[in-house]
């Protein structure tokens, strides 16, 4: 990508570096935008006066609609053969989006412009990761996309930081959220033009209206996607499914910090900030664990780790019990967040990289988007039941996530490695502790 057949080592390797540090930079002003302003759109709607289910559908949106299109979209870049252009511009647009949430008047407002804004947005998935894909190989994969990892987490905790110590801690307005989220779109949109600086290779970007509607609707049907390789299919059956279980608290989340911790704007972006502390700083080191095990094992680890967070929600009683349990999940998040990515890479062939990410996302976001309405309901329900008793209330919809979860983790086990690498789990763990005996001996 932006270099010509014949170029020197050197003059690839430089330019592969250019396109590197651009998407460094993009995903620095991404990033730095969507961690000042994400974290706190919940908060903003909880402010507004929202209930269970209607967080519940803004949460759903938030799922769906950046999955929704993504399978149109990463095949229409995959037919152009162009990404830059599709990160650009769903950027600029999405993140102008954060200019008009401060002046909604009711949570159901603010539920539409966040599903719209999603919507859009929904271009800049899969054609980021196709491009990332167009720029890696397996050999270096794991490592670059670790760094992306890293980069992009510090970029959206310093954000929420900053958001966080803005926003009074109690009795915030609307008007207090003004600041955070004109800086968060603005950042956005300059992370995204900076991709335009990126010697994309001229290929065509424009086809007749003809060639364009066939194409329209024969990109919203991905059956054969998820039917031609088994092991993608699996992997959407099997990720689809938990990520349902997953989703049935996370409208649940705000309410347990604000109603039943008590948590203040601040103490919620601290939180935030841990959680993704925690992944940072394990980020680089499975992505490098990565290159030599493969995806399977991180998959495994993460999954049945993440058993652990409806039952620490359900039992927490105060702000540091979520803390520790963000403190002690940062590898799994870690492993989950290249895992998934680098197994997808492996089996998707070369010319339908975007597409195979689009349909992942897509199934992906569905059975979320359903998780987070059904979520919300049934807390809503056992609320009812409980008569108004937040604990319990919350606590049975927690109780059931933690059940699924811990099914959906030893249903993982099915799950097998695409392609070999040169060693394992097992293997990398014999090695440490024969040299860590090795140490020990020589010391003695």
């Amino acid at each position: 990508m932006g270099s010509e057949p014949g170029a020197s080592s050197e003059h690839q390797r430089k330019a592969k570096a250019h396109i590197l540090s651009k998407m460094v930079q993009n995903q620095i002003g991404v990033n730095l935008g969507k961690g000042m302003a994400d974290p706190y759109v919940p908060v903003l709607a909880v402010t507004l006066g929202a209930n269970a289910p209607q967080l519940g559908w803004l949460q759903a949106f938030m799922n769906l609609f950046p999955a929704v299109m993504q399978v149109p979209w990463g095949k229409l870049s995959d037919f152009f053969g162009r990404r830059i252009p599709f990160l650009a511009i769903g950027g600029v647009m999405s993140f102008a989006f954060y200019f008009f949430l401060v002046g909604v008047v009711n949570a159901w407002q603010l539920i539409i412009l966040v599903a719209i804004q999603m919507l859009i947005g929904s271009m800049m998935i899969p054609t980021w990761s196709a491009l990332v894909g167009d720029v890696t190989t397996v050999k270096d994969r794991g490592s670059v996309m670790g760094r992306f990892f890293a980069i992009s987490s510090v970029a959206s905790l310093v954000g929420t930081l900053f958001a966080g110590a803005i926003i009074p801690d109690e009795n915030a307005t609307m008007k207090d959220f003004a600041i955070p989220f004109f800086v968060a779109g603005g950042s956005g949109i300059i992370g995204s033009l900076v991709l335009y600086e990126i010697a994309e290779e001229k290929r065509r970007l424009f086809a007749s209206p003809k060639t364009l509607f066939a194409f329209s609707i024969k990109s919203l049907i991905f059956f054969k996607d998820l039917t031609e390789n088994k092991y993608f299919r699996n992997l959407v059956a099997l990720n689809s499914a938990y990520n349902f279980i997953m989703s049935l608290i996370w409208p649940l989340l705000y309410l347990t910090y604000m109603i039943v911790l008590g948590a203040s704007a601040l103490e919620i972006g601290i939180i935030v900030v841990i959680e993704r502390a925690s992944t940072l700083f394990f980020q680089t080191k499975v992505g490098k664990l990565l290159d030599v095990i493969g995806p399977m094992p991180q998959i495994l680890i993460s999954r049945f780790a993440f058993i652990s967070v409806p039952i620490v929600y359900a039992l927490a009683t105060e702000i540091w019990h979520i803390c520790v349990l963000n403190v002690a999940l940062g590898v799994a998040s870690a492993m989950a967040n290249v895992s998934f990515f680098s197994y997808i890479l492996d089996v998707a062939p070369e010319e339908k990289k975007g597409v195979y990410f689009a349909v992942y996302n897509t199934v992906v976001g569905i059975a979320t988007f359903a998780g987070s309405i059904i979520g919300g309901y049934l807390a809503y329900y056992f609320l009812e039941f409980y008569g108004g008793d937040w604990v319990l209330g919350l606590g049975a919809v927690y109780l059931i996530s933690a059940f699924g979860r811990a099914a959906g983790a030893v249903w993982f086990l099915k799950l097998k490695d695409p392609v070999p690498y040169p060693d394992t789990l097992t293997g990398v763990i014999k090695k440490w502790y024969g040299r860590w005996r090795g140490r020990i001996s020589r010391s003695a």
